[in-house]
């Protein structure tokens, strides 16, 4: 859950353009399901928007849908023959974020895909390598959703995974929000694990949740 926002975000939301209609749609709909709190604000997803349009990017992996707001994000950062995979385990999320994303999913540039992502990985694998992974789906298994975007992401390709301070409970901080021990220890283990890793280059920015991002390197 995301804390109530810093004036920093406040200030850099009052300089960027607002949001598309169709943001703006994807964010009423989180509010229909009482989850606005854990969609992305627009001062992280231009974060992320940022580092994936480092270079030309043709296909896209997100893990975790929600309403289809970050996907959004994603389809203006894909090159014009670019694809979009995104997986979702809620059926009622997934017909949700099918409202905002309807015209890139007819057009093939994005695959609204539905289930849970550590079976679905595996059957879009056969389409990579991928050139950006977004990681932000079950805390519990983002070790393996780690393990399978490091063997299916291309050389420069860019990975990133959110929420990784999990409010402040790898460092110890539970009291804004509760986690399971199982959870806290998977994060905290992937931030280390991938901050040592020498096959890519990376980076935690601290935003209010955390982000990890890292760089396949040649």
């Amino acid at each position: 859950m995301r804390k109530e926002k810093e004036a920093s975000y406040s200030y850099i939301e009052s300089i960027i353009s607002q949001e598309s209609d169709l943001k703006q749609k994807a964010r009423s709909l989180s509010e229909e399901l009482g989850l606005e709190g854990i969609s992305i604000s627009p001062t992280e997803a231009r974060i992320i928007q940022f580092f994936v349009q480092q270079k030309p990017r043709r296909k896209i992996v997100e893990i975790g849908t929600l309403t289809g707001l970050s996907a959004l994000y994603f389809l203006e950062a894909l090159t014009e023959d670019g694809q979009l995979w995104t997986l979702e385990k809620s059926e009622l999320h997934a017909e949700k974020a099918s409202q905002v994303l309807k015209d890139d999913i007819r057009a093939g540039r994005c695959h609204l895909v539905v289930g849970d992502a550590r079976e679905k990985l595996n059957e879009i694998s056969a389409q990579g390598p991928f050139d950006a992974i977004f990681i932000d789906g079950n805390k519990a298994a983002y070790i393996d959703y780690w393990n399978w975007a490091q063997a299916h992401i291309s050389v420069g390709g860019v990975i990133l995974v959110d929420n990784i301070f999990l409010s402040g409970s790898v460092w110890g901080d539970t009291s804004s929000q509760k986690f399971s021990e199982k959870q806290i220890r998977i994060v905290d283990g992937l931030n280390k694990a991938v901050s040592q890793n020498e096959a890519f280059n990376s980076i935690i920015v601290p935003t209010t949740e955390g982000l990890l991002v890292a760089v396949k390197k040649g």
